[in-house]
């Protein structure tokens, strides 16, 4: 019999081999599907909650979201897995019953263990620490499942009662919304009817009926085992504001506030939004906590809301409530900075430990009986910890016995010096050993200035910026009111400048600034490894970190880094009989980070409360491999500052690059040659010495976290003008004998993220990425083809390209080898060439990548990629590859896969697979995705990275 006969029309059709396995495969769904319904999880008068519904009108996007977010109960998740069917699945192989034995098993097990160990504690500890591990493990699979029933979700169990707290929510949420006579209501219902696969099974035979349970409501009517809920929201009409009125008593308070109105958040004729009336409240606390209000309170004001004026509005009344004895606005009348304050006087410092020093009888007292000290063991000359306070080291208990016992043998302790720079006074045991000129720059906190939390915050910033110090605090002790002073009740007279203020009128503050040194000198080692050209390439960085070499808070970084990596070996080299090859790096890098604007006439002033730097960085790399030796050599001056938590901008006026290539293979020579000749790849120019001067401008914003774990924004723009005075230099004969060449350029290139917050533990992100670089004029090439003469063309330094693929870029293809548009460079013997590096003049990529949790610190995540890299200039040996209006658009390559990310905290681990879609330099056939489950070659390509891609 044959598998497939011939029909009328030449098309095949299956034969009864081909019916048979059919009805195989159909059986054998159907047997799965006799133990997949979910209700058999079910105890009897349980339903399943299936699905929930929000209708609503007139609400906007994110109010419609934030009701879904409201609702108490949701589901089981589908996405990206079925969390139901992950959980029924494990059920099948859970056992209690087994579980209870096994714990029972390892008590016996262990308390024979433990009676045999009698008399050896250390033995019995670690007995008990690993009896321990193991009865949570098992009481954990009892409680919760085992791993297969935790990584889905157990049932979720309709409970009428919570539709009925949901409603509560929706109309509170509503209401303070603005929609004051919004109502909801909620239905749960059902389907009545069983499914298709359902009656076939039951018909068949194949599926047992259910227990007769049946589950009616009040009214008899029938209650169906799938629930489906739908709440029903009528917002009604939206209240907006027709009035906002004031009600101060304190003249002081009310001129800050009325000074700064032109920053609220609440306007006449806008909706009435009880989300914007909290960030109001917040905004005027912060207004007044900088304006010199240091006991000032969220708490002290009250807005409320009258609708009984006019229809569907809302006047609104602001009042600011004052304490006894009324608002205090204070002024500073003392800064003080320890520099080298122990960690233990820290942590009590940060903690309000301001407590006076007990009168001189009883410190006497206390050195007298050494035992007397909290953490001294009696008898003793050990330290005990067992009595310490939190906070409170062995090393400071230690100090303090010192200090102790150098008093009684008639020496004193090294006291403290004192300078005072700026109106700012530094303490030290011995000398300073940062220069106090420096420290005082970061201090934004003075004598005489009105309490400001802005200011506080800012000088805790940027002594942090300095990575001098563990860590530091800025407080504020209350000095002590003259008690034959009667202060005013209205703190208006103290907001007047300090010489115009009444001397009575004011309360001042003593402002403490604690530091805790760091070690000045720290190193760290890094070990890892790469996975390329079937090779493993270890590698090692050393980092050694050097703060305050000069004594003005600069920090010297040193790095070296030396390590393998595979390379795949050039087809038709003879000389290598092996698939893949390794090469040999070899890198060092020295950066001096200087705490302030290195420029003449203190230019750089106006910018000392944005976090300003200074950044020297000389690096050098070497690169040996069978085909080449290169070195990098490159010098950078930076200057960085910060204008807020997440606005960040570098300005690079000197950025000086050289490049030169010490040795090239003969046959690396002739391939290099072939591909600039028959294919017009610049991949030649990464090989001739080259210098490279320019200047650059970054400007950074990210609102995100380091673990990706908000709604956040990301742009980098970086701009780069390089070559601009080579007309200078570039016909001298000195520069002519060194064989270097300087070409004059210009690259952008802007990068934006965009990240949402789906649920708690779910993200989507995307991604747009493009650029442009080009030369400015002309230039010679240095290198003309054998046979023809000089010409002169628009050349750009090969490490300017623009390059797409690789782990952060579009990741079904290998790093920088995507493009040239739809262009496919070929192999001597025309096979197509996968292991060229593909340069453009345009760059534009994008992503798109869903983030969801699988277990415990495991995600994962699904993505797809799109990009490609083109050349502005016309090159006929090069067809496609040049960026075209009306085509650009049909030439992305696109790629699809998913990825597994290792979350722990401190570093993230990532594995993305990624198959490729669409590929636009395969002209025949540019559709890919039907070779995914195949061995093609570069199909698919596993990348290795840390960190998220985007």
């Amino acid at each position: 019999m044959k598998p497939l006969q011939k029909q009328s029309n030449d098309r095949p059709r299956f034969g009864p081999r081909a019916a048979a396995a059919g009805l195989l495969l159909g059986l054998a769904v159907l047997l799965v599907a006799v133990g997949c319904s979910p209700l058999r999880l079910l105890q009897p008068k349980q339903r399943l909650l299936t699905k929930v519904v929000v209708e609503s009108e007139g609400l906007t996007t994110a109010q419609q979201e934030r009701l879904l977010t409201l609702v108490q109960q949701k589901p089981n998740r589908t996405i990206p897995i079925p969390k139901l069917a992950v959980y029924q699945l494990g059920h099948s192989f859970y056992d209690s019953t087994r579980i209870e034995r096994r714990i029972k098993a390892i008590k016996q097990k262990y308390a024979d263990r433990l009676a045999a160990a009698q008399g050896d504690s250390a033995r019995s500890g670690k007995l008990l620490a690993r009896r321990d591990r193991r009865l949570a493990r098992k009481r954990t699979a009892l409680e919760k499942g085992n791993a297969i029933m935790r990584l889905g979700e157990p049932p979720v169990i309709y409970d009428y009662t919570l539709s009925q707290r949901t409603v509560e929510q929706l109309t509170t949420y509503l209401r303070s919304q603005g929609y004051f006579r919004a109502t909801a209501t909620f239905t749960d219902s059902a389907r009545s009817k069983p499914t298709i696969i359902s009656r076939t099974l039951r018909g068949l035979g194949l599926r047992k009926p259910l227990p007769y349970a049946p589950l009616r409501d009040s009214m008899g009517g029938r209650l169906h085992r799938l629930v489906t809920v739908t709440y029903q929201v009528r917002e009604g009409q939206e209240f907006t504001l027709s009035q906002l009125t004031r009600s101060i008593p304190d003249t002081g308070v009310a001129r800050v506030v009325s000074g700064a109105q032109g920053a609220t958040l609440l306007h006449v004729g806008e909706a009435y939004n009880e989300d914007l009336i909290g960030q109001e409240r917040q905004r005027l606390e912060t207004l007044l906590k900088n304006a010199g209000y240091y006991d000032f309170r969220a708490q002290y004001i009250t807005l409320e809301a009258d609708t009984s004026f006019e229809k569907n509005q809302v006047r609104l009344r602001l009042l600011i409530a004052s304490p006894p004895g009324g608002h205090r606005a204070y002024r500073l009348r003392r800064v003080t900075v320890l520099t080298d304050v122990t960690q233990a006087r820290a942590l009590r410092l940060a903690s309000g430990d301001t407590a006076q020093r007990a009168s001189r009888r009883a410190q006497r007292l206390a050195a007298a009986d050494s035992t007397s000290l909290t953490g001294r063991a009696p008898g003793s000359g050990r330290i005990s910890t067992a009595n310490m306070p939190a906070g409170v080291t062995p090393a400071a208990v230690s100090d303090s016995l010192s200090a102790r016992r150098l008093r009684r043998a008639g020496r004193q302790a090294i006291p403290r010096d004192t300078v005072r720079v700026d109106s700012v006074l530094f303490s030290s045991r011995g000398p300073l050993t940062i220069n106090p000129g420096v420290l005082a720059r970061q201090v934004d906190v003075r004598p005489g200035q009105l309490y400001s939390q802005l200011r506080t915050q800012r000088t805790q910033r940027q002594l942090s910026s300095l990575d001098m110090f563990r860590f530091n605090t800025v407080g504020y002790r209350k000095v002590a009111d003259n008690a034959a002073d009667a202060l005013p009740t209205d703190s208006s007279q103290a907001l007047l400048p300090g010489a115009a203020s009444p001397r009575r009128s004011i309360r001042y503050l003593d402002a403490v600034v604690t530091t805790s040194p760091s070690p000045r000198f720290s190193e760290t080692t890094e070990f890892g490894g790469t996975y390329v050209a079937g090779l493993a390439g270890p590698f090692g960085n050393l980092r050694l970190k050097w703060r305050n070499p000069f004594g003005g808070a600069e920090v010297l970084e040193l790095s070296g880094r030396a390590g393998l990596e595979g390379q795949l070996t050039q087809l038709g080299d003879s000389g290598n009989t092996s698939a893949a090859t390794y090469t040999v790096q070899y890198g060092a890098t020295a950066a001096l980070i200087v705490p302030q604007f290195l420029t003449p006439f203190h230019l750089g002033n106006f910018l000392r409360n944005d976090q300003p730097r200074t950044r020297l960085a000389l690096s050098t790399t070497y690169t040996s491999s069978n085909y080449y030796t290169r070195s990098n050599t490159e010098f950078t001056f930076d200057y960085l500052w910060q204008t807020s938590a997440y606005q960040q901008y570098i300005f690079t006026p000197i950025d000086l690059g050289l490049v030169r290539t010490r040795n090239i293979s003969n046959f690396y020579q002739r391939r290099l040659l072939d591909l600039r000749r028959n294919q017009g790849s610049p991949l030649y120019r990464s090989f001739q010495p080259i210098y490279e001067p320019s200047f650059s401008f970054t400007s950074l914003y990210n609102s995100n976290d380091l673990n990706q774990t908000r709604n956040a924004h990301f742009l980098r723009i970086f701009a780069e003008l390089g070559g601009l005075t080579r007309g200078i230099y570039r016909n001298e004969k000195w520069f002519e004998d060194t064989g270097l060449s300087v070409y004059n350029f210009a690259k952008l290139t802007v990068d934006y993220r965009r990240y949402y917050k789906l649920s708690p533990l779910t993200y989507l992100a995307w991604r747009l990425n493009g650029g442009v670089a080009h030369a400015l004029t002309e230039s010679v090439d240095p290198s003309p083809l054998p046979g023809q003469s000089a010409q002169l063309r628009y050349i750009l330094p090969y490490d300017k390209y623009l390059f797409a693929g690789g782990s952060n870029s579009v990741r079904a293809w290998s790093p920088r080898r995507l493009g040239t548009g739809s262009y496919a460079t070929r192999l001597p013997n025309g096979n197509r060439d996968y292991y060229t590096e593909q340069p453009g003049e345009v760059l534009l990529e994008g992503s798109l990548e869903y983030r969801f949790p699988v277990y415990s610190f495991i995600k994962g995540a699904l993505f797809t990629d799109f990009g490609n890299v083109w050349a502005l200039q016309n090159d006929a040996s090069r067809p496609g590859a040049d960026f075209r209006l009306n085509s650009f658009y049909k030439q992305f390559a696109v790629g699809s896969g998913f990825g597994i990310r290792m979350d722990f905290t401190f570093l993230i681990l990532r594995f993305d697979i990624a198959t490729k879609v669409y590929d636009p330099t395969e002209t025949a056939a540019p559709w890919r995705l039907q070779n995914a489950l195949h061995h093609v070659e570069n199909q698919t390509v596993v990348n290795v990275g840390l960190g998220y891609p985007f």
